[in-house]
């Protein structure tokens, strides 16, 4: 299934497109694309079935029917050569396979491409998939201060958060919009990576907080996406494990009821 994504890639990068209210369904291989519904997560916190691209009429926005979500977001105006288009391609999946193996390479990216946000988020991410708290954080705190309003700002921020124990801090940060396309109204398109990325860190949000229901919507929502991508059962792990605490807190308090 990867070699298929990683050619359709190669090919072209906006071939591979979603829209918001529908996602493509893979089944025994990716070549062949069924449309089916995006699973909704319940409100507050749901999906906007009306996404929104930027129109300028009067400073007003207006809603338009889809998002796109592909390859060539890269969020900067830079120009981007077709090798480094490949590399970043590349990068997508070496990272799940052999994070710290990557680590160099990536160092020297975003060090020499210091606009290109993902370089930056494909090290966090390298950092995080080998435990690397302290090193996430030094990748994180820059993230987040120098694109606060764009998407990788706001998982930088989500993710020292997450790794400082200060859950409480991200309702207020997020104005408690939950959904990408509410964060974003303004914008018709996402790069792949962004989007699984805020899936995970919103999803282990809410795995912490021992909702394990509205975590596994993200999960699933991750799926839909990249059904083999690495994140998937690292959230698994994060849902079962703050089940698993609420389950043991619940004991707790009904032991000290009783008592």
């Amino acid at each position: 299934m990867r070699s298929v994504l990683r050619t359709l890639m190669r090919q072209s990068y906006n071939r591979t497109q979603w829209n918001s209210d529908h996602m493509a369904e893979r089944k025994s291989s990716r070549r062949k694309k069924v449309e089916r519904p995006q699973p909704a997560l319940d409100n507050p916190i749901a999906e906007n079935q009306s996404t929104a691209a930027v129109v300028e009429e009067k400073r007003q926005v207006y809603p338009a029917s889809t998002v796109s979500i592909h390859w060539d977001a890269l969020n900067t105006k830079r120009k981007i050569s077709g090798d480094l288009r490949t590399e970043i391609a590349d990068l997508y999946y070496d990272i799940q396979k052999k994070p710290e193996g990557n680590i160099p390479r990536l160092l020297e990216l975003a060090e020499e491409y210091s606009d290109v946000q993902i370089f930056q988020a494909y090290l966090m991410t390298a950092y995080h998939l080998e435990d690397m708290d302290q090193k996430v954080l030094e990748v994180a705190e820059p993230l987040r201060k120098k694109y606060p309003d764009y998407m990788f700002g706001k998982i930088a921020f989500i993710e020292t958060a997450l790794i400082k124990g200060e859950l409480d801090s991200i309702p207020k940060f997020l104005d408690n919009k939950y959904s990408y396309t509410e964060l974003f109204p303004q914008k018709g398109v996402f790069h792949i990576f962004e989007v699984i990325y805020y899936l995970y860190s919103i999803g282990r949000y809410f795995a912490l907080k021992g909702d394990a229901e509205t975590a596994t919507r993200y999960m699933d929502q991750i799926k839909f996406v990249d059904d083999e991508h690495v994140f998937i059962k690292r959230l698994q792990k994060a849902i079962d494990k703050g089940s698993g605490l609420k389950f043991y807190q619940k004991v707790i308090r009904k032991f000290k009821s009783s008592s």
